[in-house]
């Protein structure tokens, strides 16, 4: 026998499996392993061994006369038996593979639906802080100016209404974003009056990028409550968006009294509230390590939050 030869049916035996192969990936794919099915995908899996075995013998069988695997023309039977002693074990490693794929598979779509879940029940928890603050808001100003509380019940409608619109959206682009935080500005203008102005410093191709929703208010309420409000004087807060190569840069910077945290926890990134620290974890949920938030002080006093989020014109998948 010449190396042609055995080059030849070597060759030939294993294109065969190549369709088989891809069936068999199918097929364990279609029907996994799995624990409570483990009786009956075991016999179904079994029967696939065996068609897959009766399949080969056969189309070797055919073969045979120009190919020559054999030194003398076999019975069906003869090349059936060497099949099923031999074509079990490949079955069992090409199922191994598909199922291994399989719950690969499944896995991360787990990891999917729990990050998913936990984006939802992080953004739910900004609802009620937010919803809370406002209400002691308008309750400050029901005595003092009942007109100012007035138009603050008609501003949270807006604001909620458009909070509830958006129930179940993760990211919009940054104009919706900016769009949705009005309301809220404006409830913070009537509560503060001439004490707060906020500016907006937004470049135009920021606006079309795509941001969590809801980011933008922890960001500004912090920049309130903990620069603004301890103060008498009136403040700014100033709202910046840029594009820096592929990162979006946001910026909310504040004039008032400045930080309060320690140098460690500034350092570290880990000051301000609850809204900020939500809003961390939903970063870290949607972004992983793609990403930057970092509490610091501003130049010329006051306080800076700054993000840096890829920049995408997309909603994340």
């Amino acid at each position: 026998v010449g190396w042609e030869h055995a080059l030849l049916t070597s060759m030939t035996s294993h294109v065969l499996w190549v369709p088989l192969t891809v069936a068999i990936l199918h097929f364990g794919l279609r029907f996994p392993m799995e624990r409570r099915r483990w009786a009956s995908r075991a016999a179904l899996h079994v029967a696939g061994a065996i068609v897959i075995a009766f399949v080969r013998a056969g189309i070797i069988f055919a073969l045979d006369p120009w190919v020559g695997w054999y030194a003398r023309p076999p019975t069906f039977a003869d090349v059936l038996e060497h099949a099923l002693l031999v074509n079990p074990f490949t079955y069992l490693t090409v199922l191994c593979v598909a199922n291994a794929v399989y719950y690969a598979d499944q896995l991360r779509l787990r990891d999917t639906q729990l990050a998913r879940a936990q984006l939802h029940a992080l953004k739910a928890q900004l609802h009620p802080h937010f919803l809370f603050n406002t209400l002691n808001s308008i309750a400050a100003l029901v005595h003092r100016d009942p007109h100012g509380s007035e138009r603050m019940i008609a501003q949270l409608s807006d604001l909620l209404r458009g909070t509830l619109d958006a129930a179940g959206t993760e990211e919009v682009s940054l104009q919706e974003e900016l769009r949705a935080l009005q309301p809220y500005l404006d409830i913070q203008g009537v509560r503060f009056a001439d004490r707060l102005t906020v500016k907006q410093d937004i470049a135009q191709e920021a606006l079309t990028a795509h941001v969590p929703h809801l980011v933008l208010q922890p960001l500004v309420e912090n920049a309130i409550q903990h620069g603004i409000a301890p103060g008498t004087e009136p403040g700014t807060v100033t709202l910046v968006a840029r594009r820096a190569g592929p990162e979006l840069h946001l910026e909310v910077r504040d004039d008032g009294v400045g930080l309060k945290e320690s140098p460690a926890d500034v350092s570290r990134g880990t000051g301000g509230g609850r809204g900020l620290r939500i809003t961390r974890e939903r970063l870290v949920q949607l972004y992983g390590g793609a990403h930057r938030l970092e509490l610091r002080d501003a130049v010329g006093g006051g306080t800076t939050v700054a993000l840096a989020i890829p920049f995408r014109t997309e909603p994340s998948p």
